[in-house]
């Protein structure tokens, strides 16, 4: 406790000795005291304005490490939902002929549709001016 207490003299004591060049009321004042109460006041103001710009771009820049902590997290309660899941035995397949291995291609016309409708709407054209080419589905 009384360790304590002397740090927070010391400390209070020490913010005292830094504002005591700072004068609060000065009936008269020479050109210099003003200019040296201005110089005070400008480094403040500039050091307050710098530090807190500095801790602003170093929390943007720790932003970029977010993504991976959260990945980490993420990856570490799936496992253990895996484990509790009861694995099935699968059968081997037998010898797969080569028009089989083929992948099958799905009916994109609905979705066409759909996606065609929704341009056309937000555009605010008719559908005969543009057309769909092609989907490609981004994961």
């Amino acid at each position: 406790m009384k360790r304590a207490k002397s740090l927070l003299f010391g400390l209070l004591s020490g913010i005292a000795a830094f504002l005591a060049p700072l004068p609060v009321y000065a009936e008269e004042e020479t050109m210099a005291e003003k200019m040296t109460t201005a110089v005070y006041n400008t480094i403040l103001g500039i050091g307050t304005v710098f530090i807190m710009l500095v801790l602003i771009a170093v929390i943007i820049y720790c932003f970029r490490f977010i993504p991976s902590i959260l990945e980490r997290f993420s990856k570490k309660k799936e496992p253990q939902a895996e484990q509790t899941e009861v694995k099935k035995p699968v059968s081997k397949p037998t010898s797969v002929p080569a028009a089989a291995a083929v992948s099958v291609q799905t009916d994109d016309t609905e979705l066409i549709a759909v996606i065609a409708a929704a341009i056309a709407a937000s555009e605010q054209m008719p559908l005969d001016g543009f057309v769909v080419r092609t989907i490609k589905k981004r994961v």
